[in-house]
């Protein structure tokens, strides 16, 4: 399916700088905003049950790190750490393989939250309908770090699918990429009414 993707740059706190990247066909890339298409990016499983090829919307339920996730959200984190485990390049930048990343419950709100906004509202972007970005949104749950960033998507119908639409596109590699990066969230809300049937909303995020 054609879905569309997009990035935002690196967003980092206190003395830490800023960086932002540039993704190519239908996908940008930033961190704590960037302008998508319909997957963007802004920005260790400790498996206590198994992981199987779910699709988003499964009601099946699993624990990891402590967290109560759906089936795809375990999915996606697999795939996502499976990506890191191996050095690649994300457009004309190299990255060596990276820690695998946990899963937060904490910022999973900042990404329900970005998710369906993007589904109520009908649009699809970095800076909410309140215009805000990644970086307030996960300040809001509490959780205080030290750099975020955030991949969209929307209109893909599986982790396989939105997996690869992001690693394909190199601002959205970077940010799955980036050492930087300890833990991670994801939501996808099914719209109607909208112009993507879904949308979906990767957080990156370590802390301070």
């Amino acid at each position: 399916m054609n879905g569309y993707l997009a990035a935002s740059a690196l967003l980092m706190s206190a003395v830490f700088l800023t960086a932002c990247g540039g993704g190519g066909g239908g996908s940008s890339s930033s961190s704590d905003s960037g302008r998508s298409s319909a997957v963007a990016n802004d920005s260790e499983i400790s498996q206590e049950t198994q992981t199987g090829g779910a699709e988003a919307g499964d009601a099946e339920t699993v624990v990891i790190a402590g967290c109560e996730v759906d089936q795809y959200q375990a999915d996606m984190l697999k795939k996502v750490n499976a990506a890191r485990a191996s050095a690649r390049s994300c457009g004309s930048e190299q990255f060596a393989a990276a820690e695998p990343l946990t899963y937060n419950c904490p910022i999973e709100g900042a990404a329900t939250h970005h998710s369906n906004d993007m589904a109520d509202h009908n649009f699809f972007s970095h800076t909410g309908s309140d215009g805000l970005r990644v970086g307030a949104r996960v300040t809001a749950t509490e959780y205080e770090w030290s750099v975020v960033g955030e991949n969209i998507a929307a209109g893909y119908d599986d982790v396989d699918t939105v997996v690869q639409a992001w690693l394909d596109s190199p601002g959205h590699c970077r940010n799955i990429m980036d050492s930087r990066f300890s833990q991670f969230a994801v939501d996808r809300v099914d719209a109607t009414g909208a112009d993507y049937e879904n949308y979906w909303t990767q957080v990156f995020a370590t802390p301070r």
